[in-house]
């Protein structure tokens, strides 16, 4: 109460004093213009991006100021005369956007400052952004222009409101000009009375939507509507996990088979609790706050729950991912002292509930800063992190080692030691930027705040501080869990089983069994395939994901019927029959020479050689043509000519660079790996460089660590796409690489494409995805390139290049079919990265709906 007070004595006498500050007499000469334009067409939410232009005569006592230094307390003050209210000396926005500080211009009589300013409306809020105040309802939307009390006798020349293509529903004071969508006010004497503005508009409905979806009880709704999308993929893991147990690739079942399975069912309901306990930690917490009940978890303890909830998962993992007991040691005292905080938080100087009230309780920001409590939490928050990163990498390693390891058990000191020392490191550093992006955001939000001449800032600034760094556990186990490790932890499963049942194999398989083709069709919707289905606010992943897998089946089902290892040649014999992998060397032998016999034909056509023509096309036609699988008694030199459009080099390609379906897998994925580190360059620098994102990542939590994690994750979805290009090399239809990998590549847009079908519908933007669909066929036709070139790998030493090899593969009329492909991707690459170098990317720095009910939110 005593902060309330001091609070009223200080805007008591900067009521007073304001007028003296600003010198508002002054200020009379000062000409103004302002606009908003509101942007809804291709935007996710809508867009509101206002412009003030102030000119204040060099003669005005603060004009000098507005050319210092922004951390300095003369410019703030002649920035909030011009900006803000001066009677409030800590003015705060959080919904007000700004990618650089006002720009201030001198000339001969004036010092003129422009502030462009930007709002999305992605909540049912008022939103002050510039000199403009937006009330968002759940249909109507109302406009006002607040103008600066110093300059309310300054000459509003210009005011200008844009709809942006909707027409008001209602307007006041009249305006002087403009039409339905874009109405001015403009004054053409000093003297006027500056305008009123008021204007309501009518947004489109998926805009509205959006905006609606953020409020209670809406949010509830959307991990509601993303459940039935996290069952389905539990289904299709515990179904894997039933078929490879069901069909073992070897007889009896070895225990690598049946350890790879069990791991892939626990870890598909640990991933399938974790994004339980994600989706409702904060939604369902929030609508409890709103609705005032279980108000002993909700606003007491909250805090304290999502430490909990966070830990849990994290010791959860470690369970599961048993590392070795130097580790445990160091997870068990972490938690500890995470217990400790959240239990106990008075013992480290934290308010009872981890809430700072800076205005009712100033004595506990005094002691939570003298005690320096923050290091205290931010200790817990990096303990947490810990657990997680630990859990984690033993999860990780325990599946992947599963096809390993001969006995099932505790595998203590198999840890790998030097992690630990780093995961310390690496911990505190998560928690340090923590600090230091959430300070970044305050300043972002309170830069024209009075900073010197106050104590009541430094309190409000602590407060603030901690009550935005609390969230911490509940955005980490949103953003670890929910962006990365629920596809990690079941992606690595599933390959796991595949090891091992390829270990399993006596002969090992050439070509995948049914088994092992689901087992791939599942690690490529949970691993490969792209997340998508947001539309207006309401999200729909199980119509982007029942494309995909149509797709996907569709591909294989055609494959199993026209590609080339499973053509038929004779009723109950496929090629793969006939043609074994056990035969490479021959078919290696045949391809090659069959391409020599070719060489001398075209040779002999123009007439560069002599020779016997009819003996080219014999041998060649004997080339064409396989031995009897089953041939009857007395005629064992039976021959079956090859399929139309089928020769010895198809037949080589169609094996692959390695005998069996892994080992094309494994060199697949090495080549996707190498081939994709420009576009993972490419990718990141449009998702996380370009325009003002950069800048944002100053202010988000873990925006720099998301960039690295990112790009990383990037890598692994090529390289899983690679992976799966070379396990299905057999199945895929296509008689060269880079016709199986469009294949696949279809199978990657399927769900995409449905997404922008959606996107037309509600009129949102597309994003980047024209970049990612490109850069992904780019990476598996390069793949799939790489791959004939490695099947002939052999002949190497014999050509100058691989080029020049590839193309006596490819024969120059495909080669030419399939050069001008590739060059068609290069040229839609070149046209979509020009088309993105312009584009302004949409930035969101608000908390999400979950993480501001019941709490504070951030800024736009």
């Amino acid at each position: 109460m005593f902060t309330t007070a001091l609070l009223c004595m200080v805007a008591g006498t900067n009521a007073q004093a304001s007028d003296d500050e600003c010198h508002t007499e002054q200020l009379k000469s000062a000409r103004v213009t302002a606009s908003v334009r509101f942007k809804h067409d291709g935007e996710d939410y809508s867009k509101a991006e206002g412009h003030l232009t102030v000119q204040v005569p060099k003669s005005w006592g603060r004009a000098a100021d507005l050319l210092l230094n922004g951390d300095t307390e003369r410019y703030r003050t002649a920035m909030r005369c011009l900006l803000r209210d001066p009677d409030d000396p800590f003015p705060y926005r959080d919904t007000e956007g700004r990618t650089e500080p006002p720009k201030v211009t001198v000339d001969t009589k004036w010092v003129t400052v422009d502030q462009p300013v930007t709002t999305w409306i992605v909540s049912l809020q008022t939103r002050d952004f510039g000199p403009w105040r937006l009330t968002v309802g759940n249909r109507l939307w109302h406009l006002q222009l607040i103008r600066p009390p110093a300059l309310d006798g300054a000459w509003w020349q210009n005011v200008t409101v844009d709809l942006g293509g909707r027409a008001a529903r209602s307007v006041s004071s009249a305006p002087t000009t403009g039409d339905t969508t874009r109405l001015t006010w403009a004054t053409t004497q000093a003297a006027s009375k500056a305008p009123e503005v008021r204007v309501t508009l009518q947004p489109p409905a998926a805009k509205a939507s959006a905006a609606r979806w953020t409020t209670d009880p809406w949010y509830v709704f959307d991990p509601l509507a993303w459940l039935p999308f996290e069952g389905v993929l539990l289904v299709l893991l515990l179904v894997t996990a039933r078929t490879v147990r069901r069909e073992p690739a070897s007889a009896p079942i070895t225990e690598a088979e049946t350890r790879t399975a069990r791991n892939l069912l626990a870890m598909s309901w640990l991933a399938f609790t974790f994004t339980v306990v994600q989706y409702f930690d904060d939604a369902l917490l929030g609508h409890f706050a709103e609705q005032d009940t279980a108000l002993f978890w909700t606003d007491q303890h909250r805090i304290a729950v999502h430490l909990a909830l966070a830990l849990l998962t994290g010791l959860a993992l470690c369970i599961f991912g048993r590392p070795g007991w130097t580790a445990i040691a160091l997870v068990v005292a972490a938690a500890g002292y995470v217990t400790a905080v959240g239990t106990n938080p008075e013992w480290f100087a934290l308010p009872p509930h981890l809430w700072l009230d800076w205005e009712n309780a100033p004595d506990g920001v005094h002691w939570f800063r003298e005690n320096r409590a923050m290091t205290a939490f931010a200790g817990a928050c990096a303990c947490v992190v810990f657990v997680w990163l630990v859990g984690a990498t033993a999860s990780l390693l325990r599946l992947w080692r599963s096809a390993d390891v001969p006995v099932p058990g505790w595998t203590q000191g198999r840890f790998p030691q030097p992690l630990l020392t780093a995961y310390v490191l690496i911990s505190a550093t998560f928690s340090a930027l923590s600090v230091w992006t959430a300070e970044n955001l305050w300043e972002h939000q309170s830069w024209l705040s009075t900073r010197n001449t106050f104590e009541v800032y430094g309190l409000w600034h602590v407060a603030s501080l901690f009550n935005e760094i609390r969230w911490f556990p509940s955005d980490w186990l949103d953003w670890f869990h929910g962006t990365y490790f629920w596809w990690w932890g079941p992606a690595l499963a599933l390959l796991a089983v595949l090891r091992a049942r390829d270990r399993a194999a006596v002969p090992a398989a050439a070509l995948p069994s049914p088994a092992e083709l689901r087992t791939l069709k599942v690690f490529f919707v949970v691993c490969v395939a792209p997340v998508v289905g947001w539309y207006a606010g309401v999200p729909l992943p199980l119509l982007p994901l029942l494309a995909l897998w149509l797709t996907l089946t569709g591909t294989l089902t055609l494959g199993t019927r026209r590609a080339v290892l499973y053509r038929k040649l004779l009723p109950g014999h496929q090629l793969h029959d006939v043609a074994k992998a056990s035969d490479r060397r021959q078919l290696l032998r045949a391809a090659r020479r069959h391409r020599e016999l070719h060489a001398q034909l075209r040779r002999l056509e123009q007439g560069q050689q002599d020779g016997n023509r009819s003996q080219l096309e014999h041998e060649l036609d004997r080339l064409h043509r396989m031995p009897h699988p089953s041939p009857l008694p007395g005629l064992p030199n039976t021959w079956i000519r090859l399929p139309p459009s089928i020769g010895p080099v198809e037949l080589a390609l169609a094996w692959g660079p390695r005998t069996t379906w892994w080992g094309n897998a494994c060199r697949a994925g090495h080549f996707a790996a190498l081939i994709s580190v420009p576009a993972v360059g490419i990718m990141t620098w449009a998702n996380h460089v370009r325009g003002v994102r950069w800048a944002d990542k100053f202010l988000q939590r873990f925006g720099f660590v998301d960039t690295l994690t990112q790009a990383v994750s990037m890598e692994l979805i090529w390289v899983g796409a690679g992976f799966t290009l070379g396990a299905l090399w057999h199945v895929l239809p296509g008689q060269r690489g880079p016709a199986r990998a469009s294949w696949l590549a279809l199978a990657y847009a399927a769900p995409v494409l449905v997404q922008w079908t959606g996107n037309w519908v509600v009129d949102q933007p597309f994003g980047n995805w024209p970049l990612e669909l490109s850069l992904t066929l780019l990476v598996l036709t390069l793949t799939g390139v790489a791959m004939d070139i490695d099947t002939f790998r052999g002949e190497k030493h014999y050509w100058p290049t691989s080029a020049s090899m590839l193309m006596s593969v490819y024969q120059w009329r495909t080669a030419s079919v399939q050069m001008a492909f590739l060059i068609g991707q290069l040229v839609a690459l070149v046209t979509i990265w020009q088309q993105l170098k312009g584009n302004d990317p949409m930035i969101l720095i608000e908390r999400g709906p979950g993480e501001t009910a019941g709490g504070e939110g951030s800024g736009t």
